[in-house]
């Protein structure tokens, strides 16, 4: 039988884990805004997946922008 490995997650749009939440190197889903957050091993919490359409819009925009 397969073993289901299940990371830490949250259902709430726009939640984003402490460093109280997760030691380092553990993962956390936020599975509303499809993002992936892990605790690095200088106690900082970072994004490693998952950009919303709107921030790669907003991205675009501003490289368009920045372009001319």
């Amino acid at each position: 039988m397969a073993v289901a490995i299940l990371p830490k997650r949250s259902h709430s749009a726009a939640s984003v884990p402490d460093t109280s939440d997760l030691v380092a190197g553990e993962l956390a889903v936020n599975t509303a805004d499809t993002k992936i957050y892990m605790r690095d091993d200088s106690n900082n919490i970072v994004r490693v997946s998952g950009q919303t359409a709107a921030e790669v819009t907003a991205k675009a925009m501003a490289l368009a922008i920045a372009l001319g």
